[in-house]
């Protein structure tokens, strides 16, 4: 970056921090077509893409005073975009899942009203399990490991984890239930 475009972006940086209205519009218009481009590559549908954007202008607006130009504005905002796109496969990948999973009915699932609780909620319960029903689950329902090859990976025949499979079930749905009266 030259003297010029680096002295530019410094006093954009500047207003942005100070709040100045027609600073952020000038913002969004200077990134929003290069963060849509990288997140449209990472994600399926223009919709989502937009969401992540957008997000990640809201994250960094939050952030900006923070914000001390080691890098430059795009490197920064670049780095919250991939962070935003990283969570936006978790909480996808985490309510996907959770529909799969005969763990829980789709009565209590409903009740749930982001993707980010359901993944929240379930970190917190995966953490509450004994480690060992905890990584059979996540075997199971979220690498799509059949029973054998998990067999296979224990050393244990695929009679036994699927008896403890049943019981990690049983402990998750046991669980969840206890995190909805928290």
């Amino acid at each position: 970056m030259n003297k010029m475009q680096e002295a530019k972006e410094q006093f954009l940086i500047l207003r942005l921090q100070r709040g100045e209205e027609n600073a952020v519009t000038e913002w969004f218009s200077l990134f929003h077509d290069s963060l849509f481009t990288v997140a449209i590559q990472k994600v399926s549908s223009s919709e989502d893409a937009e969401e992540i954007v957008q997000e990640t202008f809201l994250n960094c607006m939050r952030q900006i005073g923070l914000f001390r130009g080691k890098s430059s504005i795009w490197t920064w905002m670049n780095a919250v975009l991939r962070h935003e796109i990283a969570d936006y496969y978790r909480k996808k990948y985490a309510k996907k899942a959770l529909r799969t999973l005969p763990l829980i009915d789709s009565e209590t699932l409903s009740q749930v009203q982001s993707a980010s609780d359901i993944s929240d909620k379930v970190s917190r319960v995966l953490r509450k399990m004994k480690v060992e029903y905890s990584e059979l689950l996540q075997q199971k329902y979220i690498d799509k490991k059949k029973v054998l090859e998990i067999a296979m990976r224990f050393g244990r025949s695929a009679k036994s984890i699927e008896s403890d499979l049943f019981r990690a079930r049983n402990e998750f749905k046991y669980l969840w239930t206890l995190e909805e009266e928290e």
